[in-house]
């Protein structure tokens, strides 16, 4: 379920898998003011759950998420055709490696993600339109 604009249109839908309350706040409230919507999930069921309500068109995953199994979170996503940007530690390339192997679009550090966030979330979408190639990358 998408959101609309104030002329009609629907709003692009993004998931967020984080617990962080403070980050999830602060993604939110930046994605909204760049014209998307935002959902977010606490737990792999309810983002496995909002992947067939919501038909986001991104998702955004933490890998640094305590007690949920973001990798399971990665494959889910994919598997229902929808792009993954996994951020996380810059320093945990075992992590980041683990993210790609799981399937994510993009993986990126967290500080990489709170400076540029609109325009990364507007490139991995432009990206993943059907006239685009959408390789995965890292910017780590």
């Amino acid at each position: 379920m998408q959101e609309s604009g104030v002329d009609g249109t629907s709003l692009p839908s993004v998931i967020l898998l984080d617990t962080d309350l403070f980050f999830v706040v602060k993604v939110r409230t930046t994605l909204q003011h760049a014209g998307y919507d935002v959902r977010t999930a606490r737990s792999l069921a309810d983002f496995t759950g909002r992947l067939a309500t919501d038909a986001p068109a991104l998702a955004l995953v933490n890998t640094a998420i305590a007690g949920v199994d973001w990798r399971a979170a990665i494959v889910a996503a994919r598997e229902a055709q929808i792009p993954v940007i996994a951020f996380g530690s810059h320093v945990d390339l075992e992590t980041q490696q683990a993210a790609r192997d799981a399937g994510a679009t993009r993986v990126i550090a967290n500080s990489k993600l709170a400076a540029d966030l609109p325009a990364i979330v507007a490139r991995a979408l432009q990206a993943s339109s059907p006239t685009t190639d959408s390789a995965p990358s890292a910017d780590t």
